[in-house]
């Protein structure tokens, strides 16, 4: 079987083989299937585990952004000058 830090790939699962039984029995070798169904298990559950991961650190970046931006966007009722707007552009 192929590593467990390589990541499987669909051509892998694909082309997957088991070996048949012994001679007198019908069927694959039921240990080796339940490898291989075991490995496939571990990987989603990996893969899922990335993807959540990857989601949350989307979801802080955006909202770093927002806070970020908000920093920078005109306030509405300053007339003090303190707050940059349009109008200052044009001088």
């Amino acid at each position: 079987m192929a590593s467990r830090l390589a990541p499987m790939v669909p051509d892998q699962v694909r082309r997957q083989r088991f070996r048949r039984t012994g001679f007198g029995r019908r069927g694959l070798v039921e240990a080796h299937v339940y490898a291989f169904l075991h490995r496939v298990v571990d990987e989603l559950i990996a893969r899922d585990a990335v993807e959540a991961s990857l989601r949350e650190e989307n979801a802080r970046l955006k909202s770093a952004l927002r806070d970020w931006q908000g920093g920078f966007a005109p306030r509405p009722g300053r007339v003090d000058g303190s707050a940059w707007t349009g109008d200052q552009q044009r001088r």
